[in-house]
């Protein structure tokens, strides 16, 4: 009845294998994945009554992650293209909407003519649709917002094809029946492509249910970025241990990954873009005696490690990573730039360094590029250093991660102040400023004045330099955890 690779259709072949199965549980209430795929058709008969279709653009406001699928569904029986909201001012004039949908339960209505979703787009019957009329498969359909490669706010579309092959690559993490929880906010990129997952494989989505509540619901696989999870669990051990945690957006220290086994029995470190896939797990387990280790996966791409030449490095050799997959996207919106320094030749080039061990395993070290990323948001440390530098008082600003082994996943800044200025208020201005614009995670925690700072032969700031610097000083001191530390709020 259906093209295997569109999307809706895809769920609706899996759903009516076994309409009993669940989708989404609340506390309150289940529903399954008939019940999800007859409110995906009412959605669309609704928009296509409504005069969205082929070339509409539909944003929807909603917290509810049913409305979420339900639109997600709808837009791709009718062929419409599908843009989250991502938060006020964040949508750029390329892709403004041509149709918003909103939740009237909750807020007011975005514009004049936006469409409410009132009770009577549920159905009280599976409504008649024309499945005849599916749309094209590799048009664009899902408009994502990512920063991974520069830190600078960049769109590509995924089409149905793209994310249904993607769907099924995960199914052996995404069962039929397999219990998950999502920690993501259901208009981020991280729940749609796990929930669109859930949907093709027939899996089960779990909402409202506390750490405590993971392991006797069966939960079997938590997902989430860092910082989520820590905020989540702050300081809370889970007894019994649940089965598997997933972590994506930032990579994971090692001793958190072996801290995170006191309440987990697996845990997956994924590396992955929304431009490619989920490409690759670092798994995280105890051996019989309690003592962790790690092993790697390939997922569904490929994967090198190559230098300047495009030759692959030697074991235990840093190169520069790039991937390959049959689904991944192939630029950016209207960004001729970035799509030409990102994409070539089949390949996708995230601005990764990484080496490859003796025994396989890929370990991500740092960034080709200037992008910086703390607890999953990416930071484009050209954009902090300029910032530091527009205050009056400061010449000259570098940031760069904090390099201590074992430190929070934080900036720290050297700065070079003008003599004459008062250094205090200088660097007290440098960090609202940053926390105005980038939020405070861009903040660097430490600003250390210095003399000089240290650039590259053709004048680029050598954040690598500088974190060795720390690393001397912090030797020199014979304290990890102190260098510098005195001067975050001083002119020292």
């Amino acid at each position: 009845m259906s093209d295997p690779v569109h999307f809706s259709a895809a769920h609706a072949e899996m759903a009516l294998a076994d309409p009993a199965a669940p989708a989404i549980v609340f506390p309150q209430q289940t529903l399954s994945h008939d019940n999800i795929r007859r409110l995906g058709l009412a959605f669309a008969s609704r928009m296509r009554a409504a005069g969205i279709g082929p070339g509409s653009r539909v944003q929807l406001r909603t917290p509810d992650p049913v409305l979420v699928l339900a639109v997600l569904l709808g837009s791709a029986w009718v062929g419409a293209e599908f843009f989250p909201f991502a938060g006020e001012n964040s949508t750029p004039p390329e892709l403004e909407p041509t149709d918003f949908l909103f939740d009237p339960r909750v807020r007011a209505a975005p514009v004049p003519d936006a469409i409410a979703l009132d009770e009577d787009w549920s159905p009280t019957r599976t409504p008649d649709f024309d499945m005849s009329r599916l749309p094209d498969p590799e048009a664009p359909w899902l408009w994502v917002h990512t920063s991974g490669t520069t830190g600078l706010p960049k769109f590509l579309a995924l089409s149905q094809r793209m994310v249904t092959l993607r769907s099924r690559a995960v199914s052996d993490e995404f069962r039929p029946k397999s219990r998950h929880v999502l920690l993501a906010h259901c208009y981020s990129r991280p729940f749609l492509a796990r929930a669109a997952a859930a949907l093709v494989n027939g899996s089960t989505l779990y909402f409202g249910l506390s750490p405590q509540d993971w392991q006797p619901a069966g939960i079997e696989m938590v997902s989430g970025s860092r910082a989520l999870v820590k905020s989540l669990l702050d300081g809370v051990l889970l007894s019994p241990r649940a089965p598997r945690i997933e972590l994506a957006g930032s990579r994971l220290p090692d001793h958190e990954a072996i801290a995170l086994l006191d309440s987990f029995e697996v845990v997956d470190d994924t590396y992955g873009a929304s431009e490619t896939s989920k490409s690759y797990s670092t798994l995280w387990q105890r051996d019989a005696a309690g003592r962790p280790f790690a092993t790697g996966r390939m997922r569904d791409s490929v994967i090198e490690v190559i230098d300047a030449n495009g030759l692959p490095v030697a074991s235990g050799d840093r190169g520069i990573v790039r991937v390959s997959n049959p689904y991944m996207a192939t630029g950016y919106l209207n960004d001729e730039k970035s799509t030409a320094v990102s994409f070539r030749d089949g390949w996708f080039y995230p601005g990764d360094v990484a080496l490859v061990d003796d025994d396989g395993r890929l370990r991500i070290a740092d960034r080709s590029d200037h992008v910086v990323n703390i607890m999953g948001n990416k930071v484009n440390a050209f954009a902090v250093d300029q910032l530091m530098r527009s205050v009056p008082g400061v010449l000259d600003a570098i940031c760069f991660r904090n390099p201590k082994p074992g430190a929070a996943d934080e900036l720290f800044a050297f700065v070079v102040l003008d003599e004459a200025a008062n250094r205090l208020q200088a660097i007290a201005s440098a960090r609202h400023l940053v926390d105005e614009r980038l939020g405070d995670y861009a903040v660097p925690r430490v600003m250390q004045p210095v003399q000089v700072i240290p650039r590259r032969p053709d004048g680029a700031p050598d954040r690598a330099a500088c974190a060795d610097i720390v690393l001397r000083i912090s030797a020199a001191r014979g304290a990890a955890d102190q260098p510098l530390e005195h001067t975050q709020h001083s002119s020292a």
